[in-house]
Parts: structure tokens; C-alpha cells; sequence
């Protein structure tokens, strides 16, 4: 078995989330445990194939497993590559353009500068014809090539080509990509964004422009402050608040003005802190009507400055929203730069209110809480359907009860943060947690939901693919995502 470097790490780490109890073999339990919760997508001639690796004390080697893994029918990657060169080929040709292909080479490699581009685009052009064919796309995967990148990027990669051509279906819907990491604990969130930034805009863009009149996506695109990373933080009690601030004022403008384009705004977000951006922005087009909000989320994110133990501020999208210090529950003093960073957060939107009302939120499978939040959902009577309460009633008697919550709102707002999902299949996301919804019951919850005409913006946010080795997360948020759009598609063409 000769495998890349490359390959050897994802495997391996493949054969980590299997190897539950740590001692470098795969026993038959272990097999069946991971399989039922990371086995999504691999085939049952497969699943039949490592079983049958056992040996006769009932163990699979880590080597054994790696040479599946590299067997694996469902690793068909001639298959994904054909798919995304179907969806970058809009127009059928057959063959990519240069400047069809410029977009795959800076997604493959970010940093290549323009020199290097074109070194990699004659060096592509195995045939000297000015064009790149499906053979010659397959060939800049091959072990050894300046393009080739993992599975898993790959399967990410594929995943949001295909959003883009499944919104391009709907006329009235438009994505709105927020790719911030500036609030999350853990840099990476973005890197799901970028796909669409770097390789997907162009050529998808071209299709939703002659289907269906939208002039640019690019344009709903929103500038981040990422490179804040870089410096060192002057907010300890709200990391990087100068930077977050300039983005939250950013996407309120841009949802606002998608909502009064009359389009139906789908985020694409990074971290949740943007969140708060995005409430802004729909009640800065709409500052009469009454919102109401459907958190999905493992965490409640209604800390302050005042009182987070951490100072990410994607813990705190709901308390700028609902313009609530808990100063009750305040551990942090704060200095008066971060005061008036606060201040300003706060009052994006309508002026001199709150955005939402702390009676006019529902959270579901919110299960990692703080006492200060705790404190606030208890003191406000916050409802909070648990995930057993969605197992036990049911996806979408649990989406109805929330509608009903909100019966005396005017519009709903509903935020998706991927771990609100099990960390079994929630490793895309930087801060999974135990106990939350399967995939199939975020589908059916959120296509639910969507049946009800005030829902007026979606938002998926906290994918991460660099963390997501076995691509669970790619699929069932993609399962999620599909699910959503035929749903608002439905709304609109019924």
C-alpha cells in the first residue's frame, strides 16, 4: 500500500474517531458504534469489507484499516471530481476555460500568486489546446501535483458548488456570505466561505445571473476583519470587538438591503457572533414589525462582556441583540473602550430599542449553558426545547410548538448553528457538544419551520471542513441546507 503523506494523516485520523478507547486496535464493538453515527455515505459492501477484517481475536490493525480506507468504494474521488467539473462547466462545454480554471487553482491553492497561476495552468494543459478537459482536471489530482488537496476539502468543496447551483433554482432567494472567525474560540469557521469566495462565485454567479436575473452574488458578499487574528487582542472581556463591530454593521446593511431587494436572504455564516448583524439588519428593514427568533444551537450565546468566563464573543450575539448586560451576573469590569465597542454593537439597528425582545426567542437543543445565561432564560422564561423533547414529540411538532410560541410576532428569523447537531456527526464544527439532534431531525425541524410565511431569513453558520476529517459534517449539513431551499422554493412558487 503506497499512500501519500497526506492521505496517511486523514486516514489516520479517520482510524482515531474509531478508535474509541485509545489502544491502537479496532474491536468489533467499536466498529459498530462508529459506523451508526460517522458511517453516513459509506457503502454496505464497504462496512461488509472491514468486518471482514477482523481477525481472529476479533481486532482490525491500524494498518489493516488504513489500507481500507484507501480500498474504500465510496472514496470514488474520479466520481466527486466529475460532479464538481460538471457544476464549475455551466455551459456544457466540456472543456474549462483558463479563467474557469484560475478559479479552481485559487481554490486549491489560496496563496499562489499570479506567476504561479499560470505555471500551474500551462502545466494543466497537458494537450497545449488553451483549455482544460475533464482528463486533464482528473490529472491535477494525481499523487504528487501542485493541485492536489484532500478528500475532505474535496468533498467540502463539492458540497457548496452544488449550494450554489441549487439556490441558483430560486428566483426570489439570495446567499449572503458572512465568512467571519473573529467571535469563535477556535480559527477555521471561515474556511467554508472561502471555498465559495475563491472558486464557486464566478462561474455559479453566471448561473443564477442568466437564470434568474440576480446582477451579483459577489455583491452580497460581506468584507471580514480576519486579519485582526494576526494582532494581538486589546479586549479581554470581548476579544477582537473593533474588528466584530465593523462586521456586524457590514452584514446589517447588506441583510437590510437584501430584504428590501424582496429577496429571501439565506447567511452563509462563519462564526455566530454575526448573528447579531444579521437581526439588526432585518429589523433595520423592517422597524415596525415585531421579531421573533428560532435559536438552533447547542449554546445559548446570551453572555455579555459583563459576564463571559471566555471573552468569544460568538457567546454573545443574542445578549447584543436583546441589548442585555445581565449585570446581575456580572464577574468582568470593563474598560471604557470595550464599554463603548459594546455600546455601539448594541445599538446597530433601530434606534435607541433593543433589536428582539428576550419574550420573543425559542431555543432548541440548547444544552451548554453558563449560570449567567441560565440565570436570564430562567428570570425571562426563555422556552428551550431539549433534544429529548425533540426526540420524544417529534422534529416537527417541536418546530409547531415554537411557531406557536411565536404567534404574536410578525416576523421569524430562524439561526442554524450546525452543533446543534450530536458531536458524533458535528465534527465540522469548533465547539461540538454531546446530546444534540441527529441529522435527519435538523432536516425535518428546519424544513418544518420553513412552512410558516413569516419566516422572512435563514442562517447556517460554525461549518468548519478543516475539522471534519470524515466529511460527516459536509453531508448532513448539506442534507440540512437542501431541505431549506426546496422548502422556501416551495413558498414561493405555491
Amino acid at each position: 500500500m503506497n499512500l501519500s503523506r497526506e492521505s496517511i494523516a486523514e486516514f489516520g485520523s479517520v482510524f482515531n474517531l474509531f478508535d474509541a478507547n485509545g489502544d491502537g486496535f479496532l474491536t468489533r464493538q467499536e466498529i459498530d458504534e462508529a459506523l451508526s453515527v460517522l458511517g453516513r455515505g459509506i457503502s454496505s459492501k464497504d462496512r461488509h469489507n472491514l468486518f471482514n477484517r477482523l481477525t481472529d481475536d476479533n481486532l482490525v490493525t491500524r494498518d489493516s484499516f488504513m489500507e481500507w480506507m484507501a480500498q474504500r468504494e465510496d472514496l470514488d474521488i474520479s466520481a466527486d471530481l466529475r460532479e464538481i467539473f460538471q457544476l464549475i462547466d455551466v455551459d456544457s462545454s466540456g472543456c474549462l476555460s483558463f479563467a474557469e480554471f484560475t478559479q479552481i487553482i485559487r481554490c486549491f491553492n489560496t496563496t499562489a500568486s499570479d506567476d504561479e497561476i499560470a505555471a500551474l495552468l500551462k502545466k494543466a494543459d497537458i494537450d497545449g489546446s488553451g483549455e482544460i478537459d475533464f482528463e486533464e482536471f482528473i490529472a491535477t489530482q494525481a499523487q504528487g501535483s501542485d493541485l492536489k488537496i484532500t478528500i475532505t476539502a474535496l468533498r467540502s468543496f463539492k458540497k457548496i458548488l452544488k449550494q450554489y447551483a441549487k439556490v441558483a433554482e430560486v428566483s426570489s432567494i439570495a446567499l449572503v456570505e458572512v465568512d467571519s472567525d473573529l467571535g469563535a474560540g477556535k480559527r477555521g469557521a471561515s474556511k467554508g466561505i472561502e471555498f465559495l469566495k475563491d472558486a464557486a462565485i464566478q462561474k455559479q454567479t453566471a448561473r443564477m445571473r442568466a437564470d434568474n436575473g440576480i446582477v451579483s452574488l459577489d455583491s452580497r458578499a460581506v468584507q471580514n476583519e480576519n486579519h485582526a487574528l494576526a494582532k494581538s487582542n486589546e479586549y479581554q472581556h470581548a476579544k477582537y470587538i473593533g474588528a466584530i463591530y465593523k462586521v456586524l454593521a457590514r452584514v446589517t446593511d447588506v441583510v437590510a438591503q437584501t430584504l428590501a431587494d424582496g429577496m429571501f436572504p439565506v447567511i452563509l455564516g462563519g462564526d455566530h457572533s454575526t448573528a447579531a448583524g444579521t437581526i439588526a439588519g432585518i429589523k433595520k428593514a423592517f422597524p415596525q414589525r415585531r421579531l421573533g427568533v428560532v435559536w438552533i444551537d447547542a449554546h445559548a450565546d446570551i453572555h455579555s462582556p459583563f459576564t463571559t468566563p471566555s471573552g468569544n464573543m460568538h457567546g454573545m450575539p443574542v445578549a447584543i441583540a436583546t441589548a442585555n448586560d445581565n449585570i446581575a451576573q456580572k464577574i468582568n469590569n470593563l474598560d471604557l473602550e470595550t464599554a463603548k465597542l459594546w455600546e455601539m454593537c448594541k445599538s446597530l439597528g433601530v434606534d435607541n430599542q433593543a433589536n428582539l425582545n428576550l419574550s420573543d426567542i425559542v431555543y432548541v437543543s440548547v444544552r451548554d449553558t453558563e449560570k449567567a445565561e441560565d440565570c436570564l432564560i430562567e428570570q425571562h422564561q426563555i422556552p428551550v426545547f431539549t433534544t429529548k423533547d425533540v426526540r420524544d414529540l417529534g422534529p416537527e411538532t417541536v418546530a409547531h410548538r415554537c411557531l406557536d410560541y411565536l404567534a404574536q410576532v410578525d416576523i421569524i428569523y430562524v439561526t442554524f448553528d450546525v452543533d446543534s447537531m450530536d458531536s458524533t456527526i458535528c465534527m465540522g464544527t469548533g465547539t461540538p457538544v454531546p446530546g444534540g439532534i441527529w441529522a435527519d431531525e435538523a432536516r425535518r425541524l428546519n424544513t418544518a419551520l420553513m412552512q410558516d410565511p413569516r419566516i422572512c431569513c435563514w442562517e447556517i453558520c460554525e461549518i468548519n471542513p478543516l475539522l471534519d476529517t470524515l466529511n460527516t459534517m459536509a453531508e448532513n449539513s448539506w442534507g440540512v441546507f437542501e431541505a431549506v431551499i426546496d422548502g422556501i422554493s416551495k413558498r414561493f412558487t405555491d
